[in-house]
């Protein structure tokens, strides 16, 4: 039902009221009086309800038109338009090129459209996926091919493109959707969308959903950077059947992930194919396509049109006193630094204006000689080369800015990026809302920053981003505080509201499974991933990303209490059917190779184990990248494994590459970094190489005390590891005295029955006679 035709019952309804009311008081005329009272009395109350409800509908017709002209795309009439009436494609989010000489119409701002080699792919998903994905690079011109393609197949449908900068427009997108017959979701930059207060995988489910004669279509894109945001997964380190094992068999905990996982996704690559190169050749009597067929070997030609690398040189030469324009530099390199720590929304001016100062200090201050704000700004959101402008203003008001999406990604991908300023996360954290909290405390989290992580997840679970809590308990469970990640997971499930979405619930449910059996408690953690698995593959089937990850967690499980066989079983067949549904680079599939490798070499395969980790070692760092938490686990389980079949000098070697990585990925000081040095010198002097471990143990438990403090488990286990190689190497007076001090501070800072403290009483009167050292559960 169209928004007019609302507003048109609720006015034949009030006029209908007005007629039976009058006809009832004429009857009741007639009639004796008790019972034309009791008749005028039944009419003025029936007349009274079905008032209401008219005006009602009247009231919901006005706030649906409202909702229309200020919350989502519409043409000059205030009315959504079809999609082949869309003129302004700038509007709907294609960048602009320069205009070519001597045209002048408004159909200049952008090219004629070159097909894609993804073209007829898409114009045939979308006649027949409810979601589709395009995912490319910043300017590889996703939006202009998604649109076009829409435009080809789908001309009728009416085109609803919500307000970017406001998620919860999505509310107005969605009441719009159920008055049309057929209609496409456009959203450009999902990022921007996803969250507890905008699209939810319950919310997109609830969309697509076929109705009675509706036909519906989401069609998003994103860059290729965010996206990869949301495929990462946080690692965790657990211990099983005595060998070195990881994860991926929890959630991935970043909101938003689920509903990404629900698309068909297309992949568009920035740099053009020499077919599609030819094919922009027919339109080169637009000197700008011209143009960028001539730098094609370089640029792609959707990214040359954008001006995306024409707009880094004027950025990066305004700091130049001489470029007057030192101040707009700063804004620009704020604003870049903030999108890069995860603030995906409008940045409003207040902050954006706090931001730039400590830039432009770091340059040189007053030195450049910067200019005024208002001609900073001036310069900063003039469009150049008449395409984009470096800052792009929301709207007239000035309030906020975006930052053209390129200079971000540009910045990251160059060697030697800058780090994020310390302050900055500070103020952004101060100043965000709870889901673009949870988005800084992932990014945080991603640039090894744990600290910073805690902080914005903690702030946006105590303003309501439910979702936050998996971050937040994987902070703790990194940093081997699985007691805390549980309680942080327990309280928010005790506590979330009765409308929270019920998928971002079992994903809560899921992580709690997780940490409690990595805190010790398999048995639950088993019976509860039982619980977790079957509602996934009932709400959503046996192919879908959330059924095959919690069947990953399911073999985890059911080997971790004693069934390795059978976990072997159950990670084949989710191996099998992960490589069917999501292919061999998912980092799902990945996952289920991980687990068929742990448990073959638990079930006895120790060569055949040998082989899968190296294999699954090779392919992690191949697709996922060196420094990934997944690829890491994957090598530091390969060590151990290669180790296992006797070639301890090689596991040596590539145990040292974990650590390497693990300071690259959490940091010199993070617990897994620490607990990886104290895993190498531990198995250094088990390969009998007792003076290179007391070296690297003592090297290892100084860091550990200066970092985490003297009374840290890791920094006694290190102690522990001293007392232990210098008994080994003969210094048996000076073990016996540090044992006897180590058993002295285990007593006051651990349980009694502590593994440490019981092994310090043995170690006193056989100091050395066996080697042990304490392998926490989570490292």
């Amino acid at each position: 039902m169209r928004r007019w035709e609302v507003g048109r019952s609720g006015w034949l309804l009030l006029a209908a009221v007005a007629v039976g009311v009058s006809a009832v008081s004429w009857l009741a005329h007639l009639l004796p009086g008790l019972l034309g009272g009791a008749l005028t009395a039944v009419g003025a109350a029936v007349g009274a309800a079905l008032s209401q409800r008219g005006q009602e509908l009247v009231d919901d017709s006005a706030r649906q038109a409202q909702e229309t002209r200020e919350q989502l795309l519409r043409d000059r009439r205030g009315r959504l338009p079809r999609i082949c009436d869309v003129d302004d494609l700038i509007a709907v989010g294609i960048h602009p090129a320069a205009p070519a000489e001597g045209v002048r119409t408004a159909g200049a701002k952008v090219t004629p459209f070159v097909r894609r080699d993804q073209s007829d792919e898409m114009e045939t998903v979308l006649r027949t996926h409810a979601f589709v994905l395009v995912v490319g690079e910043s300017t590889a011109g996703k939006s202009r091919a998604a649109f076009e393609a829409a435009r080809a197949v789908l001309p009728r449908y009416a085109f609803i493109a919500p307000d970017p900068a406001d998620r919860t427009s999505l509310r107005a997108a969605v009441a719009a959707m159920q008055r049309e017959r057929r209609s496409v979701l456009w959203l450009d930059d999902i990022e921007r969308y996803l969250g507890a207060d905008g699209l939810t995988s319950h919310a997109l489910r609830r969309i697509t959903q076929p109705g009675a004669g509706r036909k519906v279509l989401v069609l998003g894109t994103i860059r290729a950077q965010e996206r990869a945001r949301y495929s990462g997964a946080q690692g965790v380190l657990g211990q099983a059947v005595g060998e070195a094992v990881g994860e991926d068999g929890r959630p991935d905990g970043r909101s938003g992930r689920d509903v990404l996982a629900q698309a068909h996704e297309i992949r568009l690559d920035r740099r053009w194919t020499e077919a599609e190169v030819e094919r922009a050749r027919t339109f080169g009597q637009d000197d700008r396509i011209a143009r960028a067929i001539s730098s094609a070997e370089r640029y792609g030609i959707a990214e040359y049109l954008a001006a995306g690398p024409q707009l880094l040189a004027p950025w990066q030469d305004a700091w130049a006193p001489e470029g007057r324009h030192a101040r707009g530099a700063a804004l620009v390199a704020a604003a870049v630094e903030a999108r890069r720590a995860g603030w995906a929304r409008p940045l409003p001016a207040p902050l954006l204006r706090e931001l730039h100062e400590r830039h432009l200090a770091a340059r040189g201050g007053l030195r450049l000689r910067p200019e005024g704000w208002e001609e900073a700004v001036a310069w900063a959101t003039t469009p150049l080369y008449a395409t984009s402008s470096l800052l792009i203003p929301l709207d007239a008001s000035g309030d906020s800015y975006y930052v053209f999406d390129y200079l971000p990604d540009a910045v990251d991908a160059a060697p030697g990026s800058p780090p994020i300023l310390e302050d900055t996360w500070e103020r952004l954290i101060a100043g965000a809302d709870p889901c673009t909290c949870e988005a800084i405390g992932w990014e945080a989290d991603a640039r090894a920053r744990p600290e910073t992580a805690r902080e914005a997840f903690r702030k946006a679970l105590d303003g309501g981003a439910i979702t936050a809590a998996e971050g937040l308990a994987g902070v703790f469970g990194d940093a081997l505080q699985v007691e805390e990640a549980c309680r942080v997971l327990r309280t928010t499930l005790q506590t979330a509201p009765a409308d929270a979405d019920p998928d971002a619930l079992l994903s809560l449910r899921w992580a709690l499974s997780w940490w409690s059996g990595a805190a010790g408690d398999k048995e639950e953690a088993l019976a509860q991933t039982r619980i977790i698995h079957s509602e996934y593959r009932r709400r959503h089937g046996e192919g879908h990303r959330g059924t095959l990850g919690a069947a990953v967690s399911l073999a985890r499980w059911t080997g971790a209490t004693g069934r390795a066989h059978d976990a072997l079983d159950l990670a084949l067949e989710a191996q099998e059917r992960s490589l069917r549904e999501l292919g061999p680079e998912h980092r799902v599939t990945l996952a289920c190779r991980f687990e068929v490798a742990v448990w073959t070499g638990a079930s006895g395969q120790l060569d055949e184990a040998a082989r899968l980790w190296g294999e699954l070692d090779r392919d992690a760092g191949m697709f996922l990248g060196a420094h990934d938490k997944l690829t890491n686990d994957v090598r530091w389980n390969h060590a151990a494994a290669v180790a296992s079949t006797g070639a301890v000098t090689l596991g040596l070697r590539i145990l040292a590459g974990v650590v390497e990585g693990r300071a690259a990925i959490y940091g010199d000081d993070h617990p897994r970094t620490l607990a990886g040095r104290l895993e190498l010198s531990g198995r250094t002097g088990a390969a009998g190489q007792g003076e290179e471990a007391l070296a690297l143990s003592a090297a290892a438990t100084a860091d550990i005390a200066r970092a985490l403090g003297h009374d840290h488990e890791l920094a006694l286990a290190g102690r522990h590891q001293q007392a232990l190689w210098s008994a080994r190497s003969g210094r048996h007076d000076e073990a016996v005295e540090q044992f006897a001090r180590l058993l002295v501070d285990c007593e006051r800072f651990l349980r009694a029955n502590h593994p440490l403290t019981e092994n310090c009483r043995t170690q006193l009167a056989r100091p050395g006679q066996a080697v042990w050292y304490y392998e926490p559960p989570s490292w």
